[in-house]
């Protein structure tokens, strides 16, 4: 039992693992841009980031970093700042798999003057490789579409924009929430992003917009690593080495003296350079 237990430690703390990881992970991550690229954002998510497998080899590669972690212990003052670059990494894989287990993308659409709190999470349509609503979920409030309004550009029929001014309909909320849905301007409300996605023009002349929604509870968790890890990019620039002048690290003991008079000790001597620069010609 013992030597099974060596054996996965030994296999999990390996720097070799982490290469073959790191390997492994650079080629699905070249394989979801390359969805994203050919089919769409939603396409390489449902293929690739909210996979089963991906979700493995996020596991693997965090348990290698804690094996590999463990195994250099006990630390020095001037290893702290490493250590927190391996803490940051995990706060970002941990965000990574919170976002693509409980993360929900979807659209919801509005008829001017009406109010949703339905939408459908995002789908993937296999013959087209196009993503479609699927399955019907809830906010926790209510969207109102005041109005809908598309701009053209000046003796075109091209659109230059198109937004939704919005109300949140919050029961909870004795505050009136209005905001105006434009592209990379997005609604943010109870964790929740509402952003302008497309329209619909109806057949008696009225105009539903297209929002998108999405959820995402692992942005906390996210933005902690990407704070910790540029602090600990810091720290190992400009304090690591005062921390090495303050606090030299101890030997880790003495070094075992060889046995004289032995086979190996005497092959080792005249093997050496210095007996063999004294020694008669």
């Amino acid at each position: 039992m013992t030597n099974i237990l060596d054996r996965i430690w030994l296999f999990f703390s390996s720097v070799k693992l982490t290469i073959v990881l790191l390997m492994i992970f650079g080629i699905a991550m070249g394989y979801g841009t390359w969805i994203e690229t050919v089919y769409s954002n939603g396409a390489a998510r449902i293929l690739v980031y909210r996979t089963w497998w991906f979700d493995l080899m996020t596991i693997t590669l965090a348990l290698n970093l804690i094996g590999c972690t463990l195994r250099r212990a006990p630390y020095y003052p001037h290893q702290y700042p490493w250590l927190l670059t391996h803490v940051a990494l995990l706060l970002i894989m941990a965000a990574s798999m919170i976002t693509n287990r409980f993360g929900m993308q979807g659209q919801m659409v509005i008829l001017e003057g009406d109010t949703e709190n339905r939408f459908g999470l995002e789908q993937l349509d296999f013959e087209n490789w196009e993503t479609k609503i699927g399955e019907e979920r809830q906010l926790p409030f209510g969207v109102h579409c005041v109005a809908f309004e598309q701009v053209m550009y000046p003796g075109t029929g091209m659109t230059s924009l198109f937004k939704s001014h919005v109300i949140v309909d919050d029961p909870g909320n004795p505050e009136t929430v209005e905001w105006d849905v434009i592209l990379n301007h997005p609604l943010a409300y109870k964790g929740y992003k509402i952003s302008q996605a497309s329209w619909i023009d109806l057949p008696d002349g009225r105009q539903a917009t297209v929002l998108g929604v999405s959820y995402d509870p692992g942005i906390p968790y996210m933005y902690a690593g990407g704070i910790l890890l540029v602090l600990s990019m810091a720290c190992i620039i400009f304090i690591k080495p005062w921390l090495k002048q303050k606090f030299p690290p101890a030997p880790r003991g003495p070094a075992m003296p060889l046995p004289e008079n032995t086979e190996m000790t005497e092959e080792l001597m005249a093997n050496s350079p210095k007996t063999k620069e004294g020694a008669p010609a």
